[in-house]
């Protein structure tokens, strides 16, 4: 697998640059977006991967999404995913690329296809928690949800079981599959009342959530990173976005951030107020 090689120095933003004293004391992290299908997590897993990369830390990205291998079409160099959809497969590359990051010491992504029990799996045959600690990774385990009480089922069977319950949990709130009638306090009131919710909350997870971002089909079908589309750029035979959507995007981008930040989300390359490139 390569790594995403660092942003040149004079192309990384004042704001996020960090000397190499302070790159070598950060803890490596494993990031885990987990949720239903279409909750947001490969959207959100590449703005965590463009926020590392430009950040100039060490990243790697495991696709484990054996329906839509989105992260795999815009990283198609920088990508590894399992062999085969097998289940066997799958879970003898998560322990290999696991192991990996002990030794090499990146960040490193795991995207997982809705509702895939692989990584329940592998805390059923360990401590997970444990694990991590053991070797100096820093797991984040971002639980994606929508607006009823059915997405609550994975973070639930985690959580209750005590199987995975890292320091750092983030619920995210995705305010795209809402019902478009309605608030976000409207639309999320029943999983706010939830017990499920309340209980990862009291235990010192955070949550956001996270808005809708409405230029997402046409970043998409061009296969444009977010700051590529920000900076004007397009793929190979297809135009960039028009101005009205990249002044969306570049809404979108500075209000997740803020919303990070109000959370008290601690993460080294969340960007800076004021600060969304």
């Amino acid at each position: 697998m390569k790594t995403i090689k660092p942003v040149p120095d004079h192309e990384v933003p004042v704001t996020l640059k960090t000397s190499l004293a302070q790159k070598s004391a950060i803890t490596p992290c494993c990031l885990i977006f987990a949720g239903r299908g279409g909750t947001g997590k490969s959207t959100h897993a590449r703005l965590h991967a463009e926020w590392i990369e430009r950040s100039g830390l060490s990243l790697k990205i495991a696709d484990l999404d054996r329906t839509n291998a989105t992260l795999t079409a815009f990283y198609p160099n920088l990508v590894e995913a399992p062999r085969t959809a097998d289940d066997k497969d799958v879970m003898t590359f998560l322990e290999d690329i696991l192991e990996r990051q002990i030794e090499e010491k990146y960040h490193l992504i795991l995207d997982f296809g809705g509702g895939d029990l692989v990584l329940k799996n592998l805390a059923l045959r360990l401590d997970l928690v444990g694990f991590f600690r053991d070797y100096a990774i820093q797991p984040v385990l971002f639980h994606h949800l929508g607006a009823d009480l059915d997405y609550l089922a994975y973070l639930a069977s985690l959580e209750e079981d005590g199987l995975f319950r890292p320091e750092k949990t983030i619920v995210v709130l995705n305010e795209f599959i809402k019902p478009s009638s309605q608030s976000v306090e409207v639309a999320f009131e029943t999983i706010m009342r939830s017990r499920q919710l309340g209980d990862v909350l009291k235990r010192g997870a955070r949550m956001i959530s996270l808005p809708d971002l409405l230029p997402a089909p046409g970043i998409d079908r061009k296969r444009l990173r977010f700051y590529e589309a920000v900076q004007n750029r397009q793929s190979v035979d297809i135009p960039p976005l028009g101005p009205i959507k990249r002044q969306m995007l570049v809404q979108w981008l500075r209000t997740v951030g803020e919303r990070f930040r109000e959370a008290d989300v601690d993460l080294p390359w969340i960007p800076a107020e004021g600060q969304f490139t």
